[in-house]
């Protein structure tokens, strides 16, 4: 069994380490709402609301009942999506494999989560089915879960089937959770926009992004390249074309960019990466972007 967690520890230390704390010190933002002596936010009462709750001069000034809510202390239940189609298996920008990235990507998540003794669950799947693993703590649950979804991602493996993956998760999860969805931008473009309106009634979501090689890319020009869904050869002179080369470039940033706008609009966080280099501050900056958001 590989060692993610320490992988992701060893690269933890190329960063400032006073940002790298502030990072894991600051949670994620309560999802939970309850009792306890941490003041969250007002809202407006509700039939069944407990009397005791109402802040009547917040009452008074918004002449409507207000209710005090408080920040629940109990572990964060943290669900990470991982989409193991083959598509995954392709390579990102970096040269790495995506689902070397995707796999890297869940450690980071799945640190800052044991770094806060929080329970940790992981379900990854294409069209061929899914595989669930339930909401625990400890390394050895989360390593194991980390290896089985790296070795089920290959070229053999089925079809992305993202949106069939996020409707297992609204039929069988009925606690409330953070959703940390990865998959690749092919993955994002499909996402059904009202599978992810249901789940947001009682999850909160973050999407993580790989991205892919461009297959036009310069550092690549010498070598094979083959559509890894279909075994298609694209042949070199056409990814030499600088037509081509900015077409795909164009094709590229439209689609991140809808993407971006759609999870946006939604009022769902998002980042991409496109290595190992990058994950780490990618993924803190839209945690710290999810803490400050209201």
């Amino acid at each position: 069994m590989s060692n993610n967690l320490a992988k992701v520890k060893k690269k933890m230390s190329i960063y400032a380490k006073r940002r790298v704390r502030n990072v894991l010190t600051g949670n994620y933002g309560s999802v939970f709402k309850g009792r306890s002596m941490d003041f969250d936010d007002l809202r407006a009462y509700e039939y069944g609301d407990d009397v005791k709750d109402i802040d009547w001069k917040a009452s008074a000034r918004s002449k409507a009942p207000m209710i005090r809510r408080y920040i629940a202390v109990r572990k964060h239940n943290i669900m990470i999506v991982g989409d193991s189609g083959r598509g995954m298996a392709a390579l990102a920008p970096s040269g790495e494999k995506k689902s070397t990235l995707a796999t890297f990507a869940a450690a980071v998540v799945s640190y800052v989560a044991d770094k806060n003794s929080d329970l940790v669950a992981m379900t990854f799947g294409n069209n061929k089915g899914n595989t669930r693993f339930p909401l625990k703590e400890g390394i050895a649950h989360i390593e194991n879960f980390l290896d089985k979804y790296e070795k089920s991602i290959s070229v053999e493996s089925g079809n992305s089937d993202i949106n069939a993956l996020l409707s297992y998760i609204s039929k069988n999860f009925r606690e409330r959770m953070f959703l940390f969805i990865i998959t690749d931008v092919h993955g994002g473009l499909l996402i059904s926009e009202g599978l992810l309106r249901r789940l947001r009634v009682r999850h909160e979501i973050m999407v993580i992004m790989v991205e892919d090689v461009s297959f036009t890319d310069k550092k690549f020009k010498n070598d094979s390249a083959v559509d890894i869904t279909d075994h298609t050869s694209l042949p070199r002179f056409m990814r030499s074309n600088r037509k081509l080369r900015n077409a795909e470039a164009r094709l590229r940033e439209e689609n991140i960019q809808k993407i971006d706008h759609n999870l946006k609009r939604l009022g769902i966080m998002s980042c991409h990466i496109s290595s190992t280099d990058t994950a780490i501050p990618s993924i803190f900056k839209m945690l710290e972007e999810k803490k400050h958001a209201r």
